[in-house]
């Protein structure tokens, strides 16, 4: 059984050319405050409402975050709206690559590729495809035993929203490594070298028989767990029913190549790792790996903040695709989160604020005051990545925030909390307009 030390471990570790553009270079239960005063940001922060530019607020307040750890980590933020991109680096790509980070520089985005499955998920429903009230058993192999509970069965849309009751990963992933508990800096990042190992290896026989091993204890769709397990069979299940031999291809057909994302890839050539930004744990640069195929759909993609600013500003609606119809369906709030949040960071309910809600979409998550809503996900990976994207539908901006580091490094991932930290408060205002 995999533990839950194990599973909050691996979240800690883990977890176009019409635009104008201008470049600059250069534990999982989380508090949230009582009460949030813009003053209590000092000098961070210019208190007045920030214009719509990477300013000296929005780069100091990163690179803090960077350095203060030593994490020898690097970052790129991108902003568009309207008017186009910006972006700014801060950072060498690595110790052999000591060039400037850019928005061609190419950083592991983590848990943000479950966007892009849910995405595929809406543009397959709008094509007829697939249906979100279907049971997944429809689409799955006779022999897998697809868990239910009490007569009620896991639908597509349960996968795509984390309400299917489903655990984060399979018992059976990496199970060998699921006793360990390192402690020190050098012990983690051996325990991640082990875990780069024992996953490359990982079966789609593995991955189904770790779906049938599985018990759910709830009925589907009624309460959020966020789950890579959940998002990645989503992934498998949309794969069977194409004519497509890879998840990668399935995605590079149907979203990649329609927004010009040319260097979001699964695989990367040899001349995109030339570009690069290495992952760093604790200031060390871990080996580089992937996710074995059956897990991609849930975390496994690389990608550039020129590249992710192409997919936000399409689901703006500042690029007119024919995916608008998919995306906007994506955006849709499906169910409440409660204090539930990406990588299943738990908002305690006591330090809850009332006039804040976070709810689900396909993919999607969305922060509101019910005044403004800001539709985000973030993620992190185990090569030592973490990575944040948002944007508000109604001002029609977008950020997006990459960075070499471990997020218990270097944490950006908590930029979507509303008001919860000065870099969170800042995100908001920025997008809020």
């Amino acid at each position: 059984m995999v533990t839950l030390f194990f599973t909050v471990l691996i979240l800690s570790i883990l977890v176009p050319t019409m635009l104008k553009t201008n470049v600059v270079s250069a534990s999982s239960q989380t508090e949230f405050p009582k009460t949030f005063n813009s003053s209590s940001l000092g000098s961070q922060v210019n208190d007045s409402v920030p214009q719509f530019k990477i300013t000296n607020d929005l780069k100091n307040l990163l690179k803090n975050i960077v350095d203060t750890n030593r994490t020898k980590g690097a970052f790129v933020v991108g902003l568009v709206d309207p008017n186009g991109t910006q972006f700014y680096g801060y950072g060498n790509a690595s110790k052999a690559n000591n060039f400037t980070v850019n928005q061609n520089t190419i950083f592991a985005i983590g848990s943000n590729t479950k966007v892009f499955t849910a995405v595929l998920l809406a543009d397959m429903v709008v094509n007829g495809l697939i249906k979100l009230d279907d049971p997944i058993e429809s689409y799955l192999p006779s022999d897998v035993d697809v868990p239910e509970y009490r007569g009620h069965k896991i639908t597509v849309e349960d996968l795509a929203t984390h309400t299917s009751g489903l655990p984060e990963f399979p018992d059976n992933y990496c199970s060998e490594i699921a006793g360990e508990n390192p402690q020190t800096p050098n012990e983690k990042i051996q325990f991640q070298m082990k875990f780069a190992d024992c996953a490359k290896d990982y079966t789609i026989d593995q991955f189904y028989q770790g779906l049938s091993n599985t018990t759910i204890t709830r009925e589907p769709g009624t309460k959020l767990e966020y789950s890579t397990f959940g998002s990645a069979l989503l992934g498998n299940i949309l794969l069977s029913l194409s004519n497509e031999t890879s998840y990668e291809d399935l995605l590079k057909n149907r979203i990649l190549d329609v927004l010009g994302m040319n260097d979001t890839r699964i695989f990367l050539s040899d001349e995109q790792k030339s570009r690069l930004a290495i992952g760093h744990l604790y200031g060390q640069e871990p080996t580089l790996f992937n996710y074995s195929n059956p897990i991609v759909p849930g975390g496994g993609l690389y990608s550039s903040a020129s590249d992710m600013l192409k997919f936000i500003s399409a689901n703006i609606g500042l690029m007119k695709t024919k995916l608008h119809d998919a995306m906007q369906q994506s955006h849709l709030i499906r169910h409440t989160s409660g204090e539930t949040m990406e990588n299943n960071i738990q908002i305690t309910s006591q330090n809850s604020i009332d006039s804040v809600g976070f709810y689900i979409g396909l993919g999607w998550f969305a922060t509101t005051n019910f005044g403004t809503e800001i539709i985000r996900h973030n993620g992190a990976t185990g090569g030592g990545y973490n990575a944040f994207m948002a944007f508000n539908p109604d001002t029609e901006r977008g950020i997006i925030i990459i960075c070499s580091s471990d997020m218990s490094n270097a944490n950006i991932t908590t930029a979507g909390l509303y008001e919860y930290n000065p870099l969170s408060y800042f995100v908001w205002n920025l997008l809020k307009g």
